[in-house]
């Protein structure tokens, strides 16, 4: 006996195999070509499969579906039962023992050209129920279906639910993991775009865009920025130009959030649907967050995708005001060091600048090595601040237009001491302390204020002694004019391996210095017009 054709409902797929293994014969009911057998071997079948029984099951079926009674009730020695997929029925046989003694069925058989003795042979292993088994059998397999139907439908409910907890998970994983990155402010564009490529992994986008306005000057970092991850099929400056179009045309409550293909441009550009949602940053529309290009099993956005990007355009808003507040925060704390840095400075007109110029060129120098972004920063805060320990040395020394005394000397060098114990207390310093306190110490172990040598003092330390020293050599002091720029750069060249470490000579002599020497005659004019003023006083 072959199995039967394989149905799109599962439950009627395992209530066929049931109906085999009680012994049933199976039909397939079609509208359009009418009743076919299922089952092809077997006793019985020619006369199961025979004209007439053909003729008498349609017409069961003809007459319960006009009086829409159960198929069930068609016979007290035949079991049917008729059951819709969709698309077609199957019908299920179950014979009872008066057929198989050929009760009402002889003239059907010889009509057919059967022998009725063969006929009744054949049949008896198949017609064993009796008509109170057939009963059972029917409320039994009408249940065993209900049954099997209500199981697929939770089985389908509890897949669907599965489905949608496993994409919430995701979801609430994604919105974690964007909220921890966005505790670091200080690379806006690097956040921005690392959250744009986990929407896309997370939701299967073909990809994912932030635009932001130009003119946002508050998140500088962010200012005008187009940030993509993935590809679209058109490039990437057209597909930027629209969007800032769309951006100019954007209001508090103007826009959608599901942009179609033949309605929009970005859609046409991008050749799929689009999920778009404004950015807000104190009421105002700073930007927008896209997504399109949906793959998967279901191309086209849910509501679970749109609720995602609205989140996620939520998100963005905050971290943008948050970023703004800690770039006003930090221009402010910048420029306090660079108040104090630049009083200190100015004490001595031979000294003017040289805490912002020796900030700047660590700044170079720390590119030029590798450094990343944060340590870069924190080497400029470093440089700002490493003379601040000159506070506690008299003036009378610091300015002294002479060469000092050794005991003189001796008051200079507590400085690094000095501004460590100064700025050892202010949070968020702690990790510029080292570029304070051994922007003296020499490579070979010869400097101050704790003779360490090597890789022993602290990289800040190292890139600052050269810098230093180089503005230093590159200043006119009271004692001696500036040094050639040849001269200077063959002396830090000289001196890798004794005063400085010798991995940052090279690196340094190859740093462009042209804005350096602009910074040296900015200063150099200040001070002048400063002693011009004094002494027209």
């Amino acid at each position: 006996m072959t199995q039967p054709t394989a149905q799109p409902d599962p439950a009627l797929s395992r209530f066929c195999q049931r109906c085999h293994t009680l012994g049933a014969t199976l039909w397939r009911h079609d509208p359009a070509t009418g009743l076919l057998p299922i089952t092809l071997e077997g006793p019985g079948i020619e006369w199961l499969a025979s004209r007439s029984m053909k003729q008498r099951l349609q017409a069961e079926i003809d007459f319960g579906g006009a009086n829409q009674e159960p198929i069930e009730e068609i016979d007290t020695d035949l079991f049917a039962v008729l059951l819709d997929d969709g698309t077609a029925s199957v019908v299920a046989l179950l014979l009872g023992e008066s057929v198989g003694h050929g009760a009402g069925f002889n003239q059907d058989a010889q009509a057919e050209g059967f022998n009725p003795a063969a006929m009744l042979h054949n049949l008896r292993p198949v017609s064993r129920y009796t008509a109170e088994q057939l009963r059972a059998l029917r409320k039994t397999m009408s249940w065993s279906l209900r049954d099997l139907r209500q199981l697929d439908e939770q089985t389908a409910a509890v897949d669907d639910l599965t489905d949608q907890l496993s994409h919430s998970y995701e979801n609430i994983t994604l919105l974690y993991r964007m909220g921890r990155s966005m505790s670091s402010l200080q690379s806006p564009g690097i956040i921005t775009q690392s959250i744009c490529a986990q929407l896309r992994d997370t939701q299967d986008f073909g990809w994912v865009a932030a635009q932001f306005r130009h003119g946002e000057e508050s998140v500088p970092d962010l200012n005008g920025r187009h940030l993509l991850v993935g590809e679209i099929p058109c490039k990437d400056e057209t597909f930027r130009l629209a969007t800032e179009r769309l951006l100019s045309q954007i209001q508090q409550d103007s826009w959608s959030k599901l942009l179609q293909v033949g309605v929009h441009e970005l859609a046409d550009l991008a050749g799929s649907e689009i999920i778009l949602d404004p950015i807000h940053h104190d009421g105002r529309v700073v930007g927008v967050v896209m997504a399109g290009g949906k793959t998967g099993d279901d191309s086209e956005a849910t509501s679970n995708d749109i609720q995602l990007v609205d989140a996620i355009a939520s998100f963005l808003g905050t971290f943008h005001e948050n970023a703004a507040r800690f770039h006003e925060q930090r221009n402010m704390f910048i420029g306090t060091l660079q108040a104090v840095s630049a009083a200190l400075d100015a004490k001595d007109r031979y000294t003017r600048g040289h805490s912002e110029r020796v900030s700047y060129l660590a700044t170079l120098l720390a590119q030029a090595i590798g450094l990343d972004e944060a340590e870069i920063e924190r080497i400029r805060i470093a440089g700002l601040v490493h003379d601040v320990g000159k506070i506690g040395v008299p003036e009378v020394v610091l300015c002294k237009t002479g060469r000092l005394t050794d005991d003189e000397f001796e008051k200079i060098k507590k400085h690094p001491r000095i501004g460590y114990n100064i700025l050892k207390g202010i949070p968020k310093m702690e990790d510029v302390l080292d570029g304070v306190l051994y922007h003296h110490e020499r490579w070979d172990g010869r400097g101050y204020p704790d003779k360490l040598a090597g890789e022993a003092i602290p990289l800040y330390g190292r890139i600052l002694a050269v810098c230093d020293t180089f503005d230093a050599m590159s200043s006119t002091r009271s004692y001696r004019r500036a040094m050639p720029r040849e001269q200077v750069l063959e002396e830090i060249l000289r001196c890798g391996g004794s005063q400085f470490d010798p991995t940052l000579t090279g690196p340094f002599v190859g740093l462009d210095l042209s804005f350096f020497d602009e910074m040296v005659r900015r200063h150099q004019d200040a001070a002048d017009t400063e002693t011009s003023s004094s002494q027209a006083a």
